[in-house]
């Protein structure tokens, strides 16, 4: 876990590492299918209000793209934009909308912004107990699309992707103008991932 203060308030912004990332969602129990999913679309991106409106229908294969899935937000902050997302999320969202007789053109969360607070102070508070690390405390819903804006940003940048952040800043929503980038790298970008340093240090004379 990664920590920076905020620059006119209290408390500190968190970036996770994707081993902690999954110990989060490991942390929900599989008797919530729905808290999974929810904390799982904000660790792809999606602002809080998006998170309680996905549908099932929002869910498509990439054309050619070998079982690879998107999800479309068709009614985000900056507009309608889709994002990729992983095979196991999309099969979670299969299974509840099955499990729950959901129909397709129906929320999958459907609760309130205040739900997913508790759900993820739930989750927050016990890991912080069990691994006895008070920083968890501060992990809110908007740490989690900070997550993963900086490590799409940086895993797309380090493997050579030169359009790393219009990409970023596309699948996540941010306005492609000079304010959105600045809110874009001011308010979300954040330290390079350890995963991105780890792999850059086999470059390096460090033994």
């Amino acid at each position: 876990m990664q920590t920076r203060p905020y620059p006119s308030k209290s408390g500190r912004r968190l970036w996770l590492s994707r081993a902690e990332q999954q110990r989060l969602l490991d942390c929900v129990d599989e008797d919530y299918p729905r808290r999974r999913i929810a904390l799982d679309l904000a660790l792809t991106g999606l602002r809080s209000d998006e998170v309680r409106n996905v549908e099932p229908r929002h869910f498509e294969r990439l054309d050619g793209g070998d079982d690879k899935w998107r999800l479309t937000v068709p009614d985000g902050k900056t507009g309608t934009r889709s994002t990729p997302v992983s095979r196991d999320l999309r099969e979670r969202v299969k299974y509840l909308k099955s499990a729950a007789r959901l129909r397709a053109d129906e929320p999958i969360i459907d609760v309130s912004t205040r739900s997913l607070r508790d759900w993820i102070g739930e989750a927050r508070d016990e890991l912080a107990d069990v691994l006895e690390d008070d920083r968890w405390h501060d992990l809110g819903m908007h740490d989690l699309r900070r997550t993963w804006a900086t490590d799409t940003f940086y895993s797309l940048a380090f493997e050579g992707v030169p359009i790393a952040e219009e990409l970023t800043m596309a699948w996540g929503g941010w306005a492609m103008t000079d304010s959105g980038r600045e809110t874009f790298r001011r308010n979300y970008l954040g330290p390079v991932p350890d995963h991105v340093t780890a792999s850059a240090m086999d470059h390096l004379p460090i033994s």
